[in-house]
């Protein structure tokens, strides 16, 4: 949690000294890649004699964002990201915190959002593509079939480092959490309190190429 806490800290320093780009005009139309990188936390309910522990994604997520502009002057838009997303966590023996396994899964995932002055805020949907469960010792895939459809609350920002002409290249900073359950039966059976919500913080960088009018 200390690391994720130092990710918001960052954020909101970020935020503070953003100028919202004085210049004042909207951007137009554009499309670009993106790359972050994201860590996260089970923000469910365990079962007891287990602990929930931050860890940080063996894959970043990368896509592609695009951005429709909704008037002229202020900064106030539609984005949506088309991306391959790992969302993961640890799991550790309360007694024995060395004993532990990290659960990672992926979707192909699409997020629609409101984008105003650098701050954006929107739902991200998924279609479960993968998951492991990894110890020390051993892994063990996990049956996509046995994974739910994603639904995920996300709040952020897309702050412009630099921009011309062609473009911007911009900071992103995301924070998610899961609105469904991650597996599609409860888990374990029997018990909904205990069917992980992930919930995750991520920090990478996009170029969006301005789009002929």
């Amino acid at each position: 949690m200390k690391k994720l806490n130092f990710v918001l800290y960052l954020a909101l320093i970020i935020f503070s000294i953003n100028n919202s780009e004085a210049k004042g005009n909207n951007f137009p139309y554009s499309v670009g890649p993106f790359i972050t990188l994201k860590g996260g936390v089970n923000a469910a309910s365990v079962p007891t004699g287990i602990k929930n522990g931050f860890t940080i994604n063996s894959l970043p997520d990368i896509g592609a964002s695009g951005y429709i502009p909704l008037t002229d002057k202020s900064q106030f838009g539609i984005a949506a990201d088309l991306a391959y997303s790992t969302y993961a966590y640890d799991n550790k023996q309360a007694n024995n915190e060395s004993n532990k396994w990290t659960i990672q899964v992926s979707y192909l995932t699409l997020n629609p959002n409101l984008f105003i002055y650098g701050f954006s805020i929107g739902l991200n949907f998924g279609i479960p593509l993968s998951g492991t469960t990894k110890s020390s010792n051993s892994s063990t895939n996990i049956n996509t079939s046995d994974l739910s459809a994603l639904v995920e609350f996300r709040v952020g920002g897309i702050i412009p480092l630099y921009y011309d002409d062609f473009g911007r290249l911009n900071l992103v900073v995301q924070f998610g959490y899961f609105l469904t359950g991650q597996y599609s039966q409860n888990y374990p059976s029997g018990s909904s309190s205990y069917n992980p919500h992930p919930a995750s913080g991520a920090v990478g960088v996009s170029y969006l190429f301005n789009l002929p009018e």
